[in-house]
């Protein structure tokens, strides 16, 4: 029994392993696929599957209302924070959660005159470069939890990681359907403790979005669509099975590339997208500030032979990457009115309008 004991310290570091005899409730989450959540008497358990490797586990937090020693422990709710994205720092402005808010990376990609303002002001905290943030600062700092997005092969996160801060992984971009990357939102909140907020709400986001698709899948019509335009000699579209590409094909949609395999985006050749593109209806385009059509057919003048009605994205004014990820039925709603104005959905955002 002894040495029982003594493997059992040695295993887990010295540190204390709650064993609960009542059985945990998993909340049942419909879409997200790479998170769990489990909800025991006195502490929640979120295990965050590695995207890259699905057999392996990213990540896992113990959830608890005080210290107690446990493995992955995180004390909620957390009252400081240091964040990496723009997303998230929206995400925490909408639940009332601002003032928590102590530290962010690379305020020039942050398009919310609050933390502008807490900036000037000195409540806010500019950490650098997400990449390679400023560790000084942060250990001023003192967040009770960093957020930031995990990626492939990155390495580990080094001093960022014996600092002993709790990493919070946001790897919800990694989910490959809209419904999937909003319910992360449940994970969120239960860090911020505003679990039943944030159960509200994805549930209202879902109601919106299967009520939006039940709507575009009765349309007559579905236009042929492409996005983006080429890149360095490429053009960048997103899969079938990407989020975009699911979410283009659910405003009805007859999206060109949705015979592209994978859930990220692809690097085509523009000759390829142009033998598609002389067809397209409707064409997206996503860009850090206004456009022309000149604008875009400068570089590669076959692009001119398009005959789509372009719709641009103006990501440094409509808050597109901070707001979509947690409200895909917002953006569903506007990429259907694009598509099927017949349809007389009503929606008083509009990230995509058409170029003038």
């Amino acid at each position: 029994m002894l040495l029982l004991l003594v493997c059992s310290l040695a295993a887990c570091g010295g540190r204390q392993v709650r064993q609960d005899t009542a059985d945990g409730d998993t909340i049942p989450l419909r879409y997200a696929r790479n998170l769990t959540i489990v909800e025991y008497p006195h502490y929640t358990q979120v295990t965050i599957r590695n995207p890259w490797d699905t057999t392996r586990v990213l990540n896992s937090y113990t959830l608890v209302k005080e210290p107690q020693g446990m493995k992955g422990e995180v004390v909620v709710p957390l009252k400081k924070l240091a964040v990496f994205t723009s997303v998230h720092c929206s995400l925490l402005m909408e639940l009332g959660c601002k003032d928590r808010i102590g530290g962010i990376c690379e305020p020039e990609y942050i398009h919310i005159p609050y933390i502008h303002r807490a900036l000037k002001e000195g409540r806010v905290i500019n950490l650098g470069n997400g990449m390679e943030p400023n560790l000084e600062r942060i250990m001023a700092l003192q967040p009770d939890a960093i957020m930031l997005s995990p990626f492939e092969n990155s390495g580990g996160y080094g001093r960022l990681e014996r600092m002993g801060i709790p990493l919070i992984e946001c790897a919800e971009y990694m989910e490959s359907t809209p419904l999937g990357r909003a319910e992360w939102i449940r994970f969120y909140g239960r860090l911020l403790g505003k679990a039943a907020l944030v159960d509200s709400l994805f549930l209202q986001t879902e109601r919106s979005y299967l009520r939006l698709r039940q709507a575009a899948s009765k349309a007559q019509q579905k236009p042929r669509l492409i996005c983006e335009t080429p890149q360095s000699g490429y053009w960048y579209v997103p899969g079938g099975q990407s989020t975009m590409g699911i979410m283009y094909q659910d405003a009805g949609a007859d999206y060109l590339f949705r015979d592209i395999e994978g859930s990220g985006s692809t690097a085509l050749s523009i000759e390829r997208v142009l033998d598609r593109a002389l067809t397209a209806q409707v064409w997206l385009i996503k860009h850090h500030g206004r456009l022309t059509r000149e604008q875009i057919v400068r570089d590669v003048p076959a692009l001119s032979n398009i005959p789509a009605r372009i719709c641009l994205c103006d990501t440094y004014t409509s808050c597109f990457y901070e707001e979509t990820p947690f409200h895909p039925d917002v953006l569903l709603g506007n990429l259907i009115q694009i598509l099927h104005p017949e349809l007389g959905i009503k929606q008083e955002k509009a990230y995509f309008c058409p170029l003038q």
